[in-house]
Formats: C-alpha cells, structure tokens, sequence
C-alpha cells in the first residue's frame, strides 16, 4: 500500500512542478512588463523636462537610471537598463538574471519609436517568448 501511495504522489508531482514553474515564469514576466511600463512612463516625464530621452547618446545601467529617471527598480530576476538614447526614441530592456542556456532565458524591450511595442525574445527567437499580456 505504502508503494502505491508513492506512485500516486510521484505522478501528482510530476504534473503539478512544470505548471508551477510555468506560472511563477509567467509572473515574473509580468514583473518586467510592469517595470517596462513604469521605465517609459519616467522616460516621457524626463523628456517633457529635459527635451531629451535619458541617457542621450549612450546606454545606462540600472543604478544610473533609476537615479536620473527617479525610480527604484530592483529584483532579483531581472536587469532593467537603457540603450540607444537619443532625443527622439529609446529602448528600454529587462534582461532575466539566469544562467545562458537556461530554457528560461529571456529579455523583454520596450521600443519609443512611432508605435511603441513591448516585445520578448528568447535568444534564438520571438515566438518562444509568451505573448505580453
């Protein structure tokens, strides 16, 4: 009987760990969407003020821009930064802190061209990533 019990709760568990890890991915994505949001939110703000996107003609770190864009972004499972600023349009990104080759590696970036778009890629392509919301 003890072996049955086993057996049952070996197969409860192996459906039950890849849909929470799913999930707990998922969330985490939503975490980054949410940061990207926030990021180009600050970024108008800053560009109502000073007539430029942060930083103008260069990228910036997650220390420097939660500094001059007056944000306090942290976690433990992504790296949010700024490339490609100029007056005009910036690219904001969020980076998944996990080992390269990791199934769920990721990064997410927010682009202020024309028509704004949120989009995610898994290194080898886009449509790994899940859709943004």
């Amino acid at each position: 009987e003890l072996m049955v019990v086993m057996i049952i709760v070996g197969v409860l568990a192996s459906l039950a760990i890849p849909n929470f890890i799913r999930t707990k991915e998922r969330a985490l994505d939503k975490e980054a969407q949410t940061a990207l949001n926030l990021i180009n939110a600050a970024e108008r703000i800053y560009r109502v003020k000073e007539n430029t996107y942060f930083p103008f003609g260069t990228s910036a770190d997650q220390a420097a821009m939660n500094n001059a864009l007056q944000l306090d972004l942290t976690s433990q499972s992504w790296q949010y930064g700024i490339q490609l600023a100029s007056d005009t349009v910036f690219i904001a990104t969020a980076v998944r802190n996990v080992a390269s080759g990791n199934p769920w590696e990721r990064e997410w970036w927010f682009g202020s061209a024309s028509t704004p778009s949120l989009s995610c890629t898994d290194g080898t392509s886009t449509t790994a990533c899940p859709p943004p919301w």
